[in-house]
């Protein structure tokens, strides 16, 4: 056995004299670990699991759009919503309008940031916004003009209702 193999705690002087050349070790920033790890070996306790929908289906490292899901959701429900007189229609579909153009702009942005497919999600609740919007204000519009029209002319009002039965 050789002095080192018996003595391995043992302090000892390093000898610059010695012309030893080791091979340089490649750059690796501090913030992340080696680039493959070890074979059977567990991750350092520093790395922490990435957080629960990072991994969104298009890639690694890729998230969801943050209001994609809400916008969606907002702008299906505003289309039915016109009926109750255009009011939650209206109000349903301007945030889901807005909703799903703030993401669209985050996705046009940073594209490789987030999942096409909360994009897509974005985009269909910004569309949804519009028609439920545009359908309520008409709805209002109409309302609006059945019932001036009924003050002004009270007559012809309940002409046109006696038509109608």
């Amino acid at each position: 056995m050789s002095e080192e193999q018996e003595n391995p705690q043992e302090n000892k002087p390093i000898d610059l004299s010695k012309n030893q050349n080791p091979e340089p070790v490649p750059f690796q920033p501090l913030d992340q670990g080696p680039a493959t790890p070890p074979p059977f070996q567990q991750p350092p306790p520093f790395q922490q699991p990435p957080p629960f929908g990072q991994f969104g289906g298009g890639g690694f490292g890729q998230q969801n759009l943050p209001n994609a899901t809400a916008a969606l959701v907002l702008g299906i429900l505003a289309i039915p919503a016109c009926c109750f007189y255009g009011i939650f229609g209206l109000i349903f579909g301007v945030i889901a309008w807005i909703l799903g153009a703030g993401d669209m702009k985050k996705y046009q942005l940073n594209p490789g940031l987030y999942t096409e497919s909360s994009y897509k999600n974005a985009k269909a609740g910004k569309i949804c916004g519009m028609i439920a919007t545009i359908l309520s204000a008409l709805l209002i519009v109409m309302v609006i003009l059945v019932i001036v029209g009924a003050i002004s002319n009270p007559q012809m009002f309940d002409n046109f209702i006696k038509g109608m039965k």
